[in-house]
């Protein structure tokens, strides 16, 4: 890795970032050029692999931006293929329980902390440039954060987020509304109410905290309750948004 995505905690200061799915390096490094400070490839909802993942993430650390992969579950092998090519971290989704949670901590830390598969000609280890420190300097580094998106998560969330190893927990608010049966609706009362008694229980046991934001509004209020980071959008919500606000501006009634 470049850019350490824990490095960005560190500074103790809210912070932007955002998904990417259409694949697009172009769209990674505008992001960075517009002031975001992160990006996180998302292999959970697209149809690409390691290869364009390798090349998102190149892109990237290129434009100065800590790379993460939202991996596509609590899966070893994707878990360390994302890191090998040199992820500054990973986000596992659907972590329900404190169980789940250790056991990512585990697949993304080489021994004595975990069982994560080693190799030293990744490119994470410089193709073999880094030398046997990379190990110890992994274990170090790596961003590792439980994805909490549905109501076992948030019932279990007092255990999840004091998970030895955890680096940070990230909310899923859309997954979490249509769980609930409010259709992505993540303005609904029991949504935000949840959001929030997370956020406060993430900032009461010192773990930073994230989530998805779809607006500015939203994003500011949960800024305002404790929030550290947040991905704005998915890029292709936000191309759609931009045609969609020229096409109202072009031909407003």
């Amino acid at each position: 890795m470049k850019i350490n995505f824990k490095s960005l905690l560190y500074e103790k200061k809210p912070f932007l970032g955002t998904f990417v799915q259409s694949a697009a390096p172009e769209f990674v490094e505008a992001a960075a050029y517009a002031g975001f400070r992160y990006v996180a490839v998302d292999l959970e909802h697209t149809y690409y692999g390691v290869e364009k993942t390798a090349e998102l993430i190149r892109a990237g650390e290129a434009a100065d931006l800590a790379m993460l992969v939202r991996v596509p579950s609590l899966d070893a092998t994707w878990i360390k293929k994302s890191l090998d090519l040199g992820a500054s971290g990973v986000i596992v989704p659907n972590i329900d329980t404190p169980e789940q949670a250790a056991q990512a901590v585990q697949l993304c830390s080489f021994t004595p902390e975990g069982i994560r598969g080693a190799c030293p000609g990744v490119r994470a280890n410089h193709y073999g440039a880094g030398g046997s420190e990379y190990y110890a300097d992994s274990n170090r580094d790596v961003a590792i954060m439980a994805l909490v998106e549905s109501p076992e998560g948030v019932r279990n969330f007092d255990a999840i987020v004091r998970t030895p190893g955890l680096t940070a927990v990230f909310l899923g608010p859309v997954d979490l509304s249509v769980a609930m049966g409010l259709k992505g609706d993540i303005t609904a009362p029991q949504v935000q109410e949840a959001l929030m008694t997370m956020i406060h229980k993430a900032n009461a046991a010192g773990v930073p905290v994230g989530a998805l934001g779809l607006n500015a509004a939203f994003a500011r209020h949960l800024f305002s309750e404790g929030l550290d980071f947040l991905a704005y959008g998915i890029d292709t919500i936000l191309m759609y948004q931009k045609c969609r606000e020229i096409m109202e501006s072009v031909f407003e009634k």
